[in-house]
């Protein structure tokens, strides 16, 4: 039995407290207690409708719908785990637990898991996801490829139920009736969709049969229009060897498919017009063209006169040329006929007579300056010789095959050898020899 209850009285069948009458704060805690056991967590989405960032880093604000509004806090630690910033007007899915706060009697639900609703989140992970292609070079205009004038054949990637493939159709058939259409069938929205989508484009690239691709699909809100936002068919895209048109949406509506894409359509109609030409536009041009080949007055004749009037002016330059010419031929036979050939070579050999005999007496100079140099060092060394030395009446001893330059170096008994300038004397020390 709940404490809070004094005691209680039976009456009849029912019983019933003593005192039935609970506190405010008694009633406050019961219904708290019902919540949460009731609805351990909600779940539910709506708009911020007013919103306060309290100075202890709680926030405190309103989810609403059409029909109602919920009062809700955020206490500060979760709120720093936030990715985003709320703000009034956005729509939000919140995960959160039911309360009734005593101090005013208030319902509110503690918010402790909050998430952008929809295109919120999905245009956050979009402009995430087009900054990171345009730095790698997926969206840059110079690869851009100009469509063909008359495809063979034209490929579709789209769904082959709803409104987008038949208004297709109709004007393709419209503009061009004999043109040939391939469709890729596939799912333009929900899980998978990407995947089929890239697959189809894959598959109509390699098939060889198609020029050009059109990528299409109705208007719808980004979340439905996700599939052509998706990697892996930019990429497919991007990597298509034939021109591809993106018709995806309304003109509002921007995918990165449409970035990707050689051209980019307001509407899938738009770009069934763009992908054939007119036939009846074809048609007329081709008369035109036909016209203007019979009217040989118009194009061929001033053509031919042109050509007379280019022949003329070259025959005039010609003849000019040759005038010039034959002036420029005269001008240098009269230079030759006064430079006489015959003297010019005259004198050149008698340059060429006193060239040599420089040439000859410089190097008569040169030899005798040579062994005049070779006589006056010949001469330094025969006076330097010990042969020379020894014509002048000195002599040299030698002892035992040494050379004696002092008395120390011999003593009494020694042989000894003195050469002077025409022989060697031979003896041996008779005596001690002293010093001085």
């Amino acid at each position: 039995m709940n404490k809070r209850f004094n005691s209680i009285t039976a009456r009849g069948d029912s019983i019933v407290p003593e005192n039935p009458y609970l506190s405010v704060s008694d009633v406050t805690r019961l219904v708290n207690d019902i919540l949460e056991l009731q609805f351990p967590q909600l779940l539910f989405r709506g708009e911020i409708s007013q919103l306060t960032l309290a100075q202890s880093g709680h926030i405190y604000f309103t989810v609403k719908d059409e029909g109602a509004q919920l009062s809700c806090a955020m206490w500060a630690g979760v709120a720093r785990t936030l990715a985003f910033k709320p703000r009034v007007g956005m729509t939000v899915r919140c995960h959160g637990r039911p309360n009734v706060y005593a101090q005013t009697g208030r319902f509110q639900v503690v918010v402790h898991r909050m998430f952008e609703d929809g295109e919120g989140e999905l245009r956050r992970r979009f402009l995430e996801l087009q900054k990171r292609l345009e730095s790698e070079g997926f969206f840059a205009p110079e690869r851009k490829r100009s469509l063909p004038f008359l495809p063979r054949a034209v490929g579709i990637v789209t769904s082959s139920t709803g409104a987008v493939i038949h208004d297709m159709m109709v004007k393709i058939r419209e503009r061009f009736p004999a043109m040939v259409v391939y469709l890729a069938d596939t799912r333009v929205q929900g899980e998978g969709a990407a995947s089929e989508i890239s697959q189809a484009i894959r598959r109509l690239d390699r098939s060889g049969l198609v020029d050009v691709l059109i990528v299409a699909r109705g208007g719808g809100s980004l979340e439905d229009l996700w599939a052509f936002n998706e990697e892996e068919v930019v990429k497919a895209v991007f990597a298509c060897s034939k021109p591809v048109i993106s018709g995806v949406g309304h003109e509002v509506d921007v995918t990165l498919c449409d970035l990707v894409a050689d051209v980019r359509a307001p509407t899938p109609t738009a770009a069934a017009e763009m992908v054939v030409p007119h036939v009846e536009d074809l048609l007329f041009h081709i008369s035109e063209l036909n016209r203007r080949l019979r009217d040989t007055d118009r194009w061929y004749q001033p053509r031919v006169q042109r050509v007379d009037e280019l022949s003329l002016r070259l025959k005039s330059r010609l003849v000019s040329v040759s005038k010039e010419a034959a002036l420029k031929v005269k001008a240098a036979e009269a230079t030759l006929s006064r430079i006489k050939p015959d003297r010019v070579i005259e004198l050149l050999g008698l340059k060429l007579l006193a060239f040599e005999k420089r040439l000859s007496d410089a190097a008569r100079r040169d030899k005798r300056d040579r062994l005049n140099k070779l006589e006056a060092l010949n001469s330094r060394l025969e006076a330097l010789s010990p042969q020379s030395v020894l014509n002048r009446g000195f002599s040299v001893l030698y002892s035992k095959g040494a050379h004696v330059r002092s008395v120390l170096g011999v003593k009494r008994g020694d042989p000894i050898e003195v050469r002077v300038a025409d022989g060697i004397i031979t003896g041996v020390v008779g005596k001690e020899i002293a010093d001085g």
